[in-house]
């Protein structure tokens, strides 16, 4: 048995159990993609401390869309808070553990749904394969005005990038010696996350 089939110890649920966790996944995938993500994109665009894109209309010449800096940044954030929030209860738990150990069935449960959350996330901006409006459409069609849309469309896609390369960063560190693992990650998860959001930014930064 390798490490991670040692770690994640699929033989602790019962076939019961496995069916009421994949049931169970499937539900909030769809309360997340058809509820909960459109009414946290409407509070994005409403929010005042992010600029009320949706009552606030055109911003001046002289902001630009500079003047919604904080509303990308909140929808990229949103957009890979999931996957950040698993990383960050995993590698808490391994500063005390080793990588082969056994992960806890609530924490190993705690990630299964923060994985479905994610990818909920990330299919939010598939949108409609036949006109091709991905995100775009799915932000209309709940709403968001217009200003709000571009900000928000930015900073959900480029979170999408920081996934990639968050993925990339941990899937080296991971390569590591275990003694040297949790350094790697802590020098290369930052970048990961902070480059893609400065390098494609655009005219919000």
């Amino acid at each position: 048995m390798d490490r991670s089939a040692q770690a994640l110890d699929l033989d602790r649920f019962t076939v019961t159990a496995k069916r009421w966790v994949v049931g169970a996944a499937i539900g909030i995938w769809l309360l997340l993609l058809f509820v909960v993500i459109p009414e946290i994109w409407q509070l994005l665009d409403r929010a005042e401390v992010l600029g009320a894109a949706a009552t606030s209309g055109t911003p001046s010449e002289a902001a630009g869309d500079a003047v919604y800096t904080k509303l990308y940044t909140a929808a990229y954030l949103g957009s890979i808070a999931p996957a950040g929030i698993g990383v960050l209860l995993y590698l808490l738990w391994r500063t005390r553990h080793g990588v082969e150990e056994r992960l806890p069935t609530a924490l190993l449960v705690s990630l299964v749904i923060l994985a479905t959350c994610q990818a909920a996330s990330v299919t939010a901006a598939w949108g409609d394969q036949y006109t091709g409006a991905a995100i775009g459409e799915e932000l209309e069609s709940a709403g968001i005005s217009l200003w709000g849309r571009a900000a928000i469309e930015r900073g959900w896609y480029v979170g999408y990038a920081a996934l990639v390369a968050g993925a990339a960063a941990l899937g080296f560190a991971f390569t590591r010696p275990s003694r040297q693992q949790m350094w790697w990650v802590a020098g290369l998860t930052p970048p990961a996350v902070g480059v893609p959001w400065a390098l494609l930014g655009g005219s919000y930064l």
